[in-house]
């Protein structure tokens, strides 16, 4: 095992346990910081990891601190909270460790840029393409291992982004990118279906539901590439993502064609990581305005209309409200884009 670096998981939601899980089976002085119920079910039972599916399922003895405080000397920090706790980390960081570590930062969109600059110099920004979710306290599934690009938005710390892949590609495939601007807004593109799947509710059953669910879908995504092409930010290749081309390709896909390519992973897009947040933890925050806000902004900044985007934000920030937060009926959804779509 690789012992020269003290790593610390700084989250221990899906993304963040499951990377913690894999970095102990390569590296010992490792160390998830977990609370709550988390932490005493990680503590009690170990860290119980599985790839889709949970009879696959085994458990990683994963060191756990409650404080950063524990720990005498931190050498990498690996950021990975949701936007809405991210001041909050960075400040509990910067009071604890100061900006002695090199933080990696692993959140989706570019609320990152503007927040950890006030903290932090030796900052290496994350894109990650994964499917990971918690099934219950210190119980966690995934798709499986996916590469990680990482980068600096004007190609600085170069020294830190090879120190970050030669010390954690054991555990995870890492890519350096000299465009992260442009692989962060590739990505946001895909977030978007996050909304989409947390403000619809689950049915697998009904093909017409499924085929408008599908076309909310794909033209959402689509609406989001011509805000990042308007913006002046290019595709992004990234291992997981369908190509901006396919995605165009699929839109004029009849019915049956559309079923058969949507049902092979449907069922993991009600896993994301805002309907965890809203659908199965009845979180009252949620990542909408930091992701789907500001893809909505770019819009209107350059004059892109987007009826489909336009009608799941505005949905979306009124059914969250709600409390409990109940998901709406694909017709319900559907209704509302063809008054939208009516308005020209």
């Amino acid at each position: 095992m690789n012992n020269d670096f003290t790593i610390v998981i700084y989250g221990s939601g899906a993304i963040g346990a499951t990377l913690g899980g894999w970095l102990t089976q390569e590296y010992q002085n490792v160390y998830l910081l977990a609370r709550g119920e988390n932490a005493e079910a990680i503590k009690s039972n170990g860290l119980i990891l599985y790839e889709n599916d949970p009879k696959n399922s085994h458990t990683i003895l994963v060191n756990i601190i409650e404080d950063l405080r524990e720990l005498e000397q931190i050498d990498i920090i690996i950021l990975a909270v949701k936007n809405y706790d991210l001041e909050s980390a960075a400040m509990d960081i910067y009071q604890k460790v100061d900006d002695k570590a090199i933080i990696l930062t692993l959140q989706n969109g570019i609320e990152n840029l503007k927040i950890l600059p006030k903290y932090f110099s030796k900052i290496i920004y994350g894109v990650i393409v994964m499917s990971a979710w918690r099934d219950k306290p210190g119980v966690f599934g995934s798709r499986g291992k996916n590469q990680i690009v990482i980068g600096t938005p004007n190609n600085q710390n170069q020294e830190i982004l090879n120190l970050i892949t030669e010390k954690l590609n054991l555990s995870f495939p890492i890519k350096i990118t000299t465009k992260y601007h442009d692989a962060a807004h590739s990505k946001l593109v895909l977030n978007i279906a996050n909304s989409v799947f947390t403000l619809i509710e689950q049915n697998v059953d009904d093909d017409d539901y499924i085929f408008k669910l599908w076309k909310i879908f794909v033209n959402s995504y689509l609406e989001c590439v011509d805000i990042i092409k308007a913006a002046g930010y290019h595709e992004h290749k990234l291992k997981g993502l369908p190509l901006w081309r396919t995605m165009e390709f699929a839109k004029n896909l009849d019915k049956k064609a559309a079923l058969d390519n949507f049902r092979r992973d449907i069922k993991y897009s009600w896993l994301n990581s805002m309907a965890q947040d809203k659908v199965i933890r009845q979180k009252e925050q949620s990542e909408l305005e930091s992701l789907n806000g500001y893809l909505l902004n770019l819009a209107h900044q350059y004059n892109i209309k987007v009826p489909f985007n336009e009608v799941i934000y505005r949905l979306c920030k009124k059914a969250f409200s709600s409390v409990p937060y109940k998901p709406l009926h694909v017709d319900h959804v559907w209704k509302e884009i063809e008054k939208e779509l009516k308005k020209g």
